[in-house]
């Protein structure tokens, strides 16, 4: 995976049978998933007793033990980025726009053409320091965001009294729109602050480049404008806000609005959903013996979960009540 984070192996259970195998069917999906990931582990259990798997040297199922470690997370290199741009877009393109996410595609293949473009001319800086392409990563790592980001900006030769502009004349490239006058004019703010995870820690800027500009554009940047909400009288495009969920030491994004309203109408169901699965997987643990560092994990993970859904309207249903009750877990 990009970062070096990805899955690890597969599970089920066996609820209504106090025997533990692995089928047949098992044995093929194991095969598929560790031809994609080596060393892939499957575990199956009948609620008490668990067992573990793994593929051999010569691909057969073989029954294995397991040790369990506290592993430590990576560090990783805290990327932000922040810029405004002046979109130009042809009025007949907004005329012919049939929905709202016909204009956010439009707007959203303009900004990553611009971007995939000029992303080798983009600068790297470091207290106001260039970043060279051959130093190494190591300095720069940090453990949580409280650590001084690298910052990405645009080359000046891109702008236009401080701004970068871009004309948007045709939705599917089949056309070209004379603008002339008949145009109006868009604000577009992209902001981002994200962690790329490094799992080597001596590798250079060129060699994490690729990384860093996958989870940058696609995964973000480009995210945003998809949930973006369009003010046609302010002429606006407003982006969500990153918001992190300290899951167990990796940080997972939220996207989010300001504005509660913008919350609600954009983005509160995803979020809901997202944050329900992941609350509910701490049903499992009600009757684990946890160490102090995984209760403290989770506390963190709880304080965030409060924070982040105090900005959705959702956040009476979201709230958690008896998810963990196991001494001073519970909230």
């Amino acid at each position: 995976m990009p970062q070096g984070i990805g899955p690890i192996g597969i599970y089920h259970s066996h609820p209504f049978s106090s025997e533990i195998f692995h089928s047949h069917t098992d044995n093929l999906t194991l095969r598929s998933l560790s031809n994609q990931f080596l060393d892939s582990i499957s575990i199956v259990t009948n609620g008490e007793e668990i067992n573990f798997y793994h593929m051999d040297k010569e691909s057969k199922t073989e029954e294995i033990q397991a040790e369990f470690i506290d592993v430590e997370i990576p560090k990783f290199l805290l990327i932000s980025i922040e810029e405004d741009l002046l979109l130009i877009i042809n009025n007949n393109m907004l005329k012919k726009s049939t929905d709202k996410n016909s204009i956010k595609i439009m707007i959203l293949n303009k900004l990553r053409d611009f971007l995939e473009e000029i992303w080798f001319d983009f600068v790297f800086s470091f207290n106001n320091s260039i970043i060279s392409e051959n130093d190494l990563i190591k300095p720069y790592l940090v453990e949580d965001f409280m650590g001084k980001p690298i910052e990405i900006r645009f080359p000046k030769n891109y702008k236009t009294i401080n701004k970068i502009k871009l004309i948007i004349d045709n939705i599917d490239g089949s056309e070209e729109v004379k603008i002339e006058n008949n145009q109006s004019y868009f604000n577009l703010n992209i902001k981002a602050k994200i962690p790329i995870y490094i799992t080597d820690e001596n590798a250079t800027f060129k060699k994490v480049n690729q990384t860093i500009k996958t989870e940058l554009l696609s995964n973000n940047i480009l995210q945003k404008v998809y949930n973006c909400v369009i003010d046609y009288d302010k002429k606006l495009i407003i982006t969500p806000d990153d918001c992190y969920l300290n899951f167990f030491g990796f940080f997972i994004r939220v996207l989010c609005f300001n504005k509660k309203q913008l919350n609600k109408l954009e983005l509160s169901q995803k979020t809901y959903e997202l944050i329900y699965k992941l609350v509910s997987l701490f049903n499992s643990l009600v009757n684990t013996e946890l160490s102090n560092k995984l209760k403290n994990q989770i506390k963190i993970f709880f304080n965030d979960v409060k924070k982040i859904s105090k900005k959705f309207n959702r956040y009476d249903e979201i709230r958690i009540k008896e998810t963990i009750k196991k001494e001073n877990l519970y909230y």
